[in-house]
């Protein structure tokens, strides 16, 4: 369904109906709607740079005091929730403690400034979240149990948890694009003021800025309040990208996407994707520096759009990473008449920890010696039938001798049901091996008549239908 066309298309006596039906009980909206009629009126009055200042310094007053009543030596047991009902370290109880008391001071703050969302109040609700940051930096609260590895990294990560939240109301929200100029010029007048030639403060609030910036129609306009401030463009490089867009800037565009890529992920996606589109060599040319430069971050996004006739190395290397990382043998299927027998070998040293996958693909290039070697090897591993099963009937009696000894030896030196259901998974296994079956049986009932007595192993043998 494609919303915007549907929409376009509709008369505005019918928008008009829909809107009658939803907002005639919804409160909720009745509240936004009213706010939002009342900023559209021409010459609403806007916070100046000392009240917008003022707010940020109260925030962070009051978040700071909260903050800092918390006692991580002495937590609020009695309002203490365990998220289960099994056993807690003590350690972790006092950190989930903490954690619940900081919590609850950020749920408040998030429905505090929805309600100045609602009002329109931006000004009000980017210094609140300027504050509410600034006391998550500044607070000063003592850990001497160790319940946090840095306090302070804890409240940040869970700011920007609620920042993100806040954004996803923002794109929900019917916002007066007339309301969004002056907050973001009062933010960065704050930054000149506050934090002047400091990158990490505007780069941390620029989803938020980007997210108003979106509401403008006026998106030039934004784009020379970056400019008259200083704010270095490269801070915020996602959100010039958005202003150029949306402003039909595509020559510009271009040039700072081109000029900011290397330091920004987003907008390197961003020019791949042009790339793609419009210069297949360019587009080779970037995404093969961009993988050298970080292998492991860009074989995901690059496995949609290379291919071998693209580039033939940048798609070998795409998916032998990707075969590493996600260990999926369809990734190793599309490169596997592609590797040199060094290739290959090179992958299987990058993989052999993980004798199950290592395994699998020794399976697809149907190398049963290796396999073989693998499961003399696996004395204890979890995944023993994963391993053994491809060659079942390639060695059949080397298979039933390895569960034979397997089996006697584990039940020789583990007790326990599981341990009984395992040995009763690989009995089970070691019947479907050809020629075999009176030799398993003959296994089962002797390690059925085990002594001492194993009720619980004569119960598992039971259920898998041995007895």
């Amino acid at each position: 369904m494609d919303f915007n066309k549907i929409f376009n298309k509709t008369t505005e006596s019918i928008k008009l109906k829909f809107l009658n039906a939803i907002i005639k009980h919804n409160s909720s909206l009745q509240k936004e709607f009213v706010h939002f009629t009342q900023q559209e009126e021409p010459n609403n009055e806007s916070i100046s740079s000392k009240l917008f200042l003022k707010q940020i310094t109260e925030t962070q007053e009051q978040y700071v005091e909260n903050f800092e009543s918390v006692d991580l030596m002495n937590p609020d047991w009695d309002n203490y929730n365990t998220p289960h009902s099994g056993y807690i370290e003590e350690w972790e109880q006092y950190q989930q403690a903490s954690e619940q008391e900081f919590e609850h001071f950020f749920e408040y703050f998030k429905s505090e400034v929805i309600d100045l969302l609602i009002q329109q109040r931006i000004e009000d609700f980017i210094a609140s979240l300027s504050g509410l940051y600034e006391a998550c930096l500044n607070a000063e609260i003592e850990d001497e149990v160790g319940s946090f590895e840095d306090v302070n990294q804890y409240l940040i990560e869970e700011h920007t948890r609620i920042m993100s939240e806040l954004i996803e109301k923002i794109n929900k929200s019917a916002i007066s694009n007339q309301k969004v100029k002056t907050p973001i010029q009062l933010f960065f007048n704050y930054c000149d003021a506050e934090y002047p030639g400091n990158v990490s403060y505007p780069e941390y609030f620029e989803p938020l800025i980007m997210a108003l910036a979106d509401i403008s129609d006026q998106p030039d306009e934004i784009l020379s309040l970056v400019d008259a401030s200083k704010v270095k463009r490269v801070a915020v490089p996602q959100l010039i990208l958005l202003l150029n867009k949306n402003a039909g800037n595509s020559t510009e565009w271009l040039q700072s996407a081109q000029q900011y890529y290397l330091g920004d992920k987003e907008v390197a996606k961003q020019l791949l994707d042009y790339y793609f589109e419009n210069d297949k060599n360019a587009f080779v040319k970037t995404a093969n520096e961009l993988f050298n430069n970080d292998n492991r971050s860009w074989a995901k996004f690059l496995s949609d759009k290379v291919d071998t006739q693209l580039d033939v190395e940048l798609y070998k290397k795409v998916f032998f990473r990707l075969t590493i990382d996600e260990k999926q043998i369809e990734y190793y299927k599309k490169i596997k008449t592609l590797l040199s027998p060094e290739d290959f070998d090179l992958l299987i040293s990058k993989i052999n920890w993980n004798m199950a996958f290592t395994v699998r693909i020794f399976e697809e290039e149907k190398k049963f010696e290796e396999i073989k070697q693998v499961v003399k090897g696996s004395k204890d591993s979890w995944y023993y039938e994963e391993l053994i099963s491809p060659i079942l009937n390639v060695y059949p009696e080397f298979c039933f001798n390895n569960i034979r000894s397997r089996a006697k030896y584990t039940l020789a030196n583990n007790r326990g049901r599981s341990t009984y259901k395992r040995i009763a998974s690989w009995l089970k296994l070691a019947k479907t091996i050809p020629g075999y079956q009176d030799q398993v049986q003959e296994l089962v009932l002797q390690l059925y008549k085990h002594k001492p007595n194993l009720p619980a192993l004569k119960d598992e043998f039971r259920n898998a239908g041995f007895v």
